[in-house]
């Protein structure tokens, strides 16, 4: 699945309205409808908004793997990583 169908699957399950989701992430509604036919991409920043919406990660919304599980594994409390 790619981002279009992706996000209008994501957006029917979780039984929300192209206006609901909009206005959740902050864009017009035109903009979700053209995210779900391919018409537009979203930016970065949005495409996080979508992922945090659903609470799925980022490689998930796009197509990249059908896990939808956030990898918190490589999350550490030490801001630098070279320690």
């Amino acid at each position: 699945m790619d981002l279009p169908e992706r996000l209008r699957h994501l957006r029917r399950s979780k039984k929300v309205s192209q206006e609901q989701l909009a206005a959740a992430v902050e864009v017009a509604r035109s903009n979700i409808s053209g995210y779900e036919h391919g018409d537009v991409r979203p930016s970065y920043e949005i495409l996080i908004r979508l992922a945090d919406f659903f609470g799925v990660s980022l490689d998930y919304l796009v197509g990249r793997t059908d896990r939808p599980e956030i990898n918190r594994s490589a999350e550490t409390d030490d801001p630098d990583p070279r320690r």
